[in-house]
């Protein structure tokens, strides 16, 4: 008789995690989301290294990032209280879309009574951005929670707050999303100031 040999186990600690638990469908289709869409952010990578983008400036737009309206304009009307994020690039005013994975936005509204002054005076029209790069392991933010005022990362389980600044609301991750400042002018979602703070996780 043949002895069974397992295959090596990972040594990393949300691996082990991983394997220790149950094989669970859902969260491997959950998972499988976030991993495609983290490798649809990888040819802007490329494109950043080979052609430098610069980062979301004033005045610049919104692009999605997916879909039938890949490259087009987010519009106000696009981005629904309770609905699923946006998942969206900074649109140049030469029409560029500014395709980098560091400008990866995660956009959500809200209703303005529910914005703490910290989201509310970055926020338009309840609107807000967040860098898309989780701070635990810079995975891509997809999900909005159950609650519809927090948005998941489904890597790991890390939430945000989207009323309070992107404010880490359960970990693992321990820093808080950068924001990015939108404001309308004409009808449209334009950027109204830089990231408010480091993008991904920590480097050290």
């Amino acid at each position: 008789m043949t002895d069974s040999i397992s295959p090596p186990r990972c040594a990393c600690t949300c691996c082990a995690a991983d394997q220790d638990q149950p094989r669970d469908p859902a969260r491997r289709s959950m998972l499988g989301g976030a991993l495609a869409l983290s490798a649809l952010a990888i040819p802007g990578v490329a494109l950043a290294q080979a052609t430098p983008v610069r980062k979301p400036e004033v005045g610049d737009k919104l692009a999605f990032m997916l879909g039938d309206r890949k490259d087009q304009e987010v519009k106000p009307d696009d981005v629904k209280v309770g609905a699923e994020p946006v998942l969206a690039y900074p649109l140049a005013p030469d029409g560029k879309v500014l395709l980098a994975k560091a400008n990866l936005l995660t956009v959500v509204r809200l209703a303005p009574d529910q914005l703490k002054p910290a989201s509310a005076k970055n926020a338009a029209d309840g609107i807000v951005a967040f860098s898309s790069l989780c701070t635990h392991y810079g995975c891509p933010i997809t999900t909005l929670h159950p609650d519809k005022t927090k948005i998941v990362c489904n890597c790991h389980g890390s939430i945000f707050d989207a009323t309070d600044r992107g404010a880490v609301a359960q970990g693992p991750a321990t820093r808080r999303l950068a924001m990015l400042p939108l404001a309308m002018k004409d009808g449209a979602i334009v950027v109204a100031g830089k990231f408010d703070g480091p993008l991904g996780p920590p480097t050290s």
